[in-house]
């Protein structure tokens, strides 16, 4: 078999992407298959290691995703995603692969595409009945309008988080307390997407939650708790991999909160028809569960979330990896 492991893209959590394209072809390499190692920017896209061995950049023919190496022509029984944000979350490089017919371990493109827009996201589940914090919605068109004070109207008081509308690795996000801080905070985040969404703060216990669904089995992971050390007081990029947060894994939560945790995940994977592995974070005031967002490509380095969520449940990341493969091959097959 020979697996395209795809990392990199465009966006700002390039690097991270990268990272967890590293540390997952660790678990990867085998004596029946050969990991093609895939590092797209942009319009370039190029093989830089195989089976764990970097190479010398090879270009990706982009006509059929086939290369040429050691003087035949390669191509791909299946593609393992890790390409967070553009082009592999929001579902553009997957539209491309579902139109040359190779499985993936992603969801489908549309579903995608709903998933990695926060603010669609949201709309949809919230008419599924999941609770989430209330937001507006600001464009660069319409930033120089009213919305301060339909702000003040539909959040109330102060804090607000500002984040894109499109992101993840809480790029762009910051914690506002007082009107100065607003538009600036508003300009940070359009740095990242002209779509920029205002929330209520909501106080509580920051939990999230990985999951995986095949055809046989339901793999629900542990719920983990994150206390942020970080100087923001959230889970910003420095909490999330700089260190300046403490994520406890089984979260310290009663196990009825630990039960509503993974029902809801399991209920938006299934709303969203969402395939492979995805992450929710929320927030859990008394017993309360306020949704934030859904990662469809959640962070697979070793210090990221879901990772820890499989060895707490007692798997190795190798095992994983082994049935998100096999449940993406026979989903293909389905289809």
């Amino acid at each position: 078999m020979n697996i395209a492991l795809v990392y990199g893209g465009s966006s700002s959590e390039r690097e991270i992407s990268i990272l967890s394209g590293k540390n997952t072809a660790a678990h990867l390499v085998a004596p029946d298959r050969d990991v093609f190692e895939i590092d797209i920017y942009n319009g370039t896209w190029n093989l830089v290691a195989v089976n764990g061995k970097a190479t010398a950049p090879v270009p990706v023919d982009k006509n059929n995703f086939t290369l040429q190496w050691e003087g035949e022509s390669v191509s791909f029984h299946m593609v393992l995603l890790m390409v967070h944000g553009t082009p592999g979350e929001d579902g553009l490089l997957i539209s491309y692969l579902q139109m040359l017919g190779i499985p993936h371990t992603g969801c489908s493109a549309k579903v995608a595409l709903l998933a990695f827009d926060k603010y669609a996201c949201k709309c949809f589940l919230r008419t599924q009945g999941v609770l989430m914090p209330k937001e507006i919605r600001i464009t660069r068109k319409n930033r120089e309008g009213s919305w301060q004070q339909q702000a003040e109207e539909v959040l109330g008081p102060m804090p607000w988080f500002v984040k894109p509308a499109a992101g993840g690795s809480s790029f762009g996000i910051s914690r506002v307390d007082s009107k100065e801080e607003l538009v600036p905070a508003i300009e940070r985040a359009m740095q990242e997407d002209e779509v920029v969404l205002i929330e209520e703060y909501i106080e509580g216990v920051e939990v999230t939650n990985g999951m995986m669904k095949t055809a046989t089995k339901e793999f629900v992971l542990p719920v983990t708790e994150i206390v942020p050390h970080s100087a923001s007081g959230f889970f910003d990029y420095q909490a999330k991999y700089k260190g300046a947060s403490s994520e406890i894994t089984p979260a310290r939560i009663s196990p009825e909160m630990t039960k509503l945790v993974q029902e809801t995940t399991s209920f938006i994977y299934d709303a969203l028809l969402c395939r492979g592995v995805i992450r929710v974070d929320y927030i859990l005031r008394g017993t309360a569960l306020y949704f934030l967002e859904v990662n469809t490509v959640p962070g697979m380095t070793t210090k990221s979330l879901v990772p820890q969520e499989i060895e707490a449940a007692g798997m190795t990341l190798r095992e994983f990896l082994e049935s998100m493969i096999e449940a993406a091959i026979d989903e293909h097959k389905r289809v």
